[in-house]
C-alpha cells in the first residue's frame, strides 16, 4: 500500500512537472509585450522584459517580404509562453504580431485573429503567406 501511495505521489509530481506550460498559458501582459511592447523596446534600445528571454526562430524570407518568429520564454521555462511574428513588406514598417499559447485564453486567440485582417481589399495572398509562415513555424517547434 505504502508503495502505492508513493508511485501516486510521484505519477502526479512527474505529470504536474511535464504538463507545467499548461498550467501557465499566455497572459494579457505577455500578449500586450509580443504584440506592442516589443515594438517600443526595440524602437527605445531598451532591455528584454525583466523575468524573460527571446529565442529567435528560423525566418521565412521572399524576395519582397518575410517573417521573423521570436519565442518569449519565462526564466527557468523551455517551452515559449508565446511567439511574437514579425511582418515585413518591402519599404513598410514592420508588423507585430503576438501568438498564444493553445491553451491560452479565447479573448486572446480572438485578438490575434482580429490582428491578421487589416483595411485592404484582398488580404488572401498576406494571410495565405502568413499560413505559410506559422506551418514553417510549427515544423520548428516540433524539433524542440
Amino acid at each position: 500500500m505504502k508503495n502505492t501511495y508513493y508511485f501516486i505521489a510521484l505519477f502526479t509530481f512527474i505529470s504536474i512537472q511535464a504538463l507545467s506550460q499548461k498550467i501557465n498559458p499566455t497572459t494579457e501582459a505577455e500578449y500586450l509585450y509580443g504584440s506592442v511592447g516589443y515594438k517600443i523596446q526595440l524602437n527605445n534600445k531598451l532591455p528584454v522584459k525583466e523575468g524573460y528571454t527571446l529565442r529567435d526562430f528560423k525566418p521565412v524570407v521572399e524576395e519582397n517580404r518575410q517573417v521573423e518568429f521570436k519565442g518569449v520564454y519565462r526564466k527557468g521555462e523551455n517551452k515559449p509562453c508565446a511567439i511574437i511574428m514579425i511582418y515585413t513588406k518591402l519599404r513598410n514598417t514592420p508588423q507585430y504580431y503576438c501568438i498564444p499559447t493553445d491553451d491560452a485564453d479565447a479573448a486572446l486567440w480572438r485578438k490575434f485573429n482580429d490582428s491578421l485582417l487589416d483595411d485592404s481589399e484582398n488580404q488572401q495572398p498576406q494571410l495565405q503567406f502568413f499560413a505559410y509562415c506559422i506551418a514553417f513555424l510549427a515544423s520548428q517547434t516540433q524539433q524542440q
